[in-house]
């Protein structure tokens, strides 16, 4: 029954980026995060939004062996045509 889990974790996760990509003609994280007194949305938001550090999620101790290392050196280069 595992497996089943992962393919409805696997739909959900589509779904949702189904959704994403349709309605706001996106394919990453919207940053909706604002800072400071002019309520900028800093470029730290990639990292993570609301105080969170995305690269420092772990799986749980029996899930760590699905975990990748952190590449520093990786980037992305995305563009949206998103009107907000």
């Amino acid at each position: 029954h595992c497996h089943m889990y992962g393919l409805v974790n696997v739909a959900a996760f589509l779904a949702q980026a189904m959704k994403e990509t349709i309605r706001y003609d996106a394919c990453d994280e919207n940053s909706w995060d604002r800072v400071g007194d002019k309520k900028m949305y800093p470029i730290a938001n990639a990292c993570g939004q609301l105080g969170q550090s995305y690269q420092d999620y772990h799986c749980k101790e029996d899930e760590r062996f699905m975990e990748c290392e952190v590449d520093i050196n990786m980037s992305i280069n995305a563009v949206t045509h998103a009107k907000w």
